[in-house]
């Protein structure tokens, strides 16, 4: 008997460079998961540790390998998009541990609810030592994309899951060589719905290797970029490049930008308080949060409240 070739129903897209040594714990949380009807594509981005070598040891048939020269998250992550044929697309992190459960139950949620185009679900900071509580992520589709446009965080990229459809109607994501996460969230929710599940299902692990203050610097550009082009799409107005925006910042009045720096060495003090309160130097992280605390009050204020309760 001759039976067809059937996609499943969800494909899983992890994009990795250099993900030793988390990256067997990453991809044991997903191949554990209890919905089973998935691809595993995952992109090694050029890496040049041990990463190839242990990719090359799964024999999970469900794993796809592809691998490129390094061109950042965004091309690696197109590259493997073209290659889901699941109905919904899961995203991962190389570092991070996502739940058992999550799976089924954010493909149950999206089945239930057809006008949901793009879900994600609570999380907590995992580091070296211990992990935290939930980040209390909005839940409702106008406090999301509210939130975004404001550049504060309602979604997290590796807990999401989206129609594949719905993710290649607006482009993948862009060819710049920047973050890329919060553009593609911005374009999602303008032709669909979001969610967030209300329960922790992700752990996002945060280190200090991967925190520094021009990283913070890059991400907030990104972030600032991607709000400016929502916003031009929006009012009708012609898109420009990373580099006119760019310029553009450069021209903003001194105090402006005097702001703006203080503001991103805060953001950087904080994310590294919570790798330091989540591993090995807790007061050192506490004192972090002084001071992100006296240079931002106003974020520092908030960030609080929504770590603590609603």
């Amino acid at each position: 008997m001759i039976t067809e070739n059937r996609s499943p129903k969800l494909s899983v897209l992890m994009t990795v460079y250099n993900g030793m040594p988390y990256l067997p714990e990453a991809v044991e949380s997903i191949l554990t998961q209890d919905f089973t009807d998935f691809e595993f594509i995952i992109v090694d981005d050029g890496s040049n540790d041990e990463t190839s070598a242990y990719l090359k040891q799964l024999k999970d048939p469900r794993v796809l390998i592809l691998s490129q020269e390094n061109g950042g998250t965004a091309a690696a992550s197109n590259f493997g998009l073209a290659q889901c044929g699941g109905e919904y697309i899961a995203r991962m992190d190389a570092d991070d541990i996502t739940f058992p459960t999550r799976f089924g139950k954010q493909v149950r949620f999206l089945d239930e609810n057809p006008a949901i185009g793009i879900l994600g679900t609570q999380l907590a900071c995992m580091g070296e030592c211990r992990t935290g509580k939930s980040l209390n992520l909005p839940c409702s589709n106008t406090t999301i994309r509210q939130s975004l446009l404001k550049g504060k965080h309602a979604l997290c990229h590796p807990t999401l899951m989206m129609r594949t459809q719905l993710l290649r109607d607006v482009g993948g994501y862009w060819k710049h060589r920047l973050i890329d996460d919060w553009d593609m969230m911005l374009r999602m929710t303008e032709i669909t719905q979001s969610h967030n599940l209300n329960e922790v299902l992700h752990h996002y692990r945060v280190h200090r290797g991967s925190l520094n203050g021009s990283r913070m610097k890059e991400m907030r550009f990104a972030y600032d970029y991607s709000i400016d082009a929502a916003i031009r799409r929006q009012e009708n107005r012609a898109a420009i490049s990373p580099e006119e925006f760019r310029h553009s910042l450069s021209h903003r009045p001194f105090a402006t930008r005097a702001f703006a720096s203080l503001e991103i060495y805060a953001r950087s003090q904080y994310r590294l308080a919570i790798a330091d309160i989540l591993g090995n130097a807790v007061w050192l992280g506490y004192m972090r949060l002084a001071i992100a605390a006296l240079c931002q009050p106003g974020m520092a204020w908030a960030r609080l409240k929504r770590m603590v309760g609603r």
